[in-house]
């Protein structure tokens, strides 16, 4: 059994998470302002800074230091097993727009970073959904088929390069991760200049939806046409946290990284029991394997046999000696499976919000940037015709999500 390190210390922020911008002192007047610091909040406050708007960025912490900075950084459009799910119970033009969103977004991340120079690990990879259960082959070939037919480069496969037998496999071709901590720090520095700010260690502890409206903090006030709330469980009001509470749910996920002796090329994820992830970043001696899984809602479970569990995965399946790090994250998902982008309430006039990404953070950071962006401007977007915060949908579904966790575990 391998030893694990003490303390939960991440791979990806390994020196933690210290503030390198100031708090706001002063009362100040911008475009719009964000409330929440991560990759989220970032690559909205830099979208809307290319549009020319002055933005202001209000993170309590140090920007990352929430769910971005324990993200494995993945950025596709294959999350998990679910096409052929979401076609069966949403049809064919929402199947089709929320594939063509993630899709869309991988490229233009990849414009982004181009353009920016940003020094963040980007790298293209495939990414393999994987079963060792021979039962759900069919399943695999049913989902690729229809990932096909939506236009996604999906191939059914029953052989993958991972170092044991698979059942099958969908492949998604040219997909991508990166650090997405340093990919925000450098979004960062780009969008504090010229009238444009990020605020760290400076927590929202109010707001006013009016023209203009207001967010209030412990020592200022800041005056915008527009507010973005682009944290997990919106807090304030105190409204906002229980509506949103009937709408997602949160889960924390264990992740171990560690120098594996079989080296490995892609990115992969499992519908099996436990719901393990593997991603390889590096090459060569210097590869370090990152696997993470065993999936959980908060209270229900201790996490050392969590981490456990997946040292043992590393060392019997890729020769992992020596875990060097390990840690965990929690992500917020909606019920029906759909992040939720657009307005707070639906009878919200300035105020937007962004969360539940499920677990697949980076490829929806573009897509949420860009729809609250148009939404902001009044602009025509489709996709929020999938991501439509104020939809009920969610609802109807939380009985089916609790039958299909407790069959899980």
């Amino acid at each position: 059994m391998l030893k694990l390190p003490q303390k939960e210390v991440s791979l990806l922020k390994p020196e933690g998470f210290r503030p390198t911008y100031p708090g706001l002192k002063s009362d100040i007047e911008i475009d719009t302002v964000v409330v929440g610091g991560g990759i989220v909040g970032i690559t909205t406050a830099y979208l809307l800074k290319k549009a020319g708007q002055k933005v202001a960025v209000l993170e309590k912490d140090a920007i990352g230091s929430g769910t971005t900075g324990h993200t494995t950084g993945k950025v596709t459009s294959q999350h998990n097993l679910m096409y052929a799910d979401m076609y069966e119970r949403f049809g064919e033009k929402k199947t089709r727009l929320y594939g063509e969103a993630n899709q869309a977004a991988i490229e233009q991340i990849d414009k982004l970073i181009k353009d920016e120079k940003l020094d963040c690990g980007w790298q293209r990879a495939d990414n393999y959904v994987y079963t060792a259960n021979k039962k759900l082959v069919d399943q695999f070939r049913l989902e690729a088929k229809i990932a096909v037919r939506l236009g996604l480069p999906a191939t059914f496969q029953k052989t993958s390069p991972l170092p044991f037998k698979i059942a099958a496999t969908v492949r998604f071709a040219d997909q991508a991760h990166f650090s997405a901590q340093k990919y925000i720090e450098g979004l960062a520095r780009t969008i504090n200049q010229n009238g444009s700010h990020i605020y760290e260690q400076t927590q929202a502890t109010g707001f006013n939806d009016g023209s203009p409206g207001a967010v209030l903090t412990s020592e200022a006030k800041v005056t915008a046409r527009d507010i973005i709330v682009a944290t997990n469980v919106p807090t304030w009001p105190l409204l906002a946290r229980g509506a949103y509470c009937v709408l997602e749910y949160p889960q924390n996920s264990y992740i171990v990284a560690g120098r594996p002796k079989i080296k490995l090329d892609g990115m992969y994820i499992s519908p099996d029991k436990n719901h393990y992830s593997l991603l390889p970043v590096g090459k060569g001696k210097d590869q370090t394997l990152l696997v993470g899984g065993e999936n959980h809602i908060p209270g229900l479970g201790r996490a050392e046999p969590r981490h456990q569990k997946l040292a043992d995965y590393a060392e019997h399946h890729f020769g992992v000696s020596d875990i060097k790090y390990r840690w965990h994250a929690r992500d917020y998902l909606a019920y029906d499976n759909f992040p939720l982008i657009g307005k707070l309430y639906p009878w919200s006039e300035h105020i937007y919000v962004a969360t539940a990404f499920k677990k697949w953070g980076p490829a929806h950071s573009m897509v949420a940037a860009k729809l609250l962006r148009d939404l902001i401007a009044g602009q025509k977007n489709e996709w929020l015709t999938v991501y439509d915060s104020t939809r009920m949908s969610p609802v109807k579904y939380i009985p089916r999500t609790f039958a299909q966790y407790f069959s899980d575990h």
